[in-house]
């Protein structure tokens, strides 16, 4: 069964993403699930630089 969606330009083996804060960075639950199986992992957010703490 062919699962592949385009989301946005975006090519996912299937729609079964995550969210990076119920699921961490994904490291947390490597080995309860394969996480190539994922479709995706949804963050808040990226940065090159550290963000300064107020």
């Amino acid at each position: 069964m062919n699962t592949e969606v385009n989301l946005a330009g975006i090519k996912m083996k299937n729609p079964v993403t995550v969210a990076s804060g119920t699921f961490g960075y994904g490291r947390e639950f490597d080995e309860f699930i394969d996480l190539n199986k994922l479709g995706g992992i949804i963050t808040k957010g990226t940065s090159l630089k550290p963000r300064p703490r107020k």
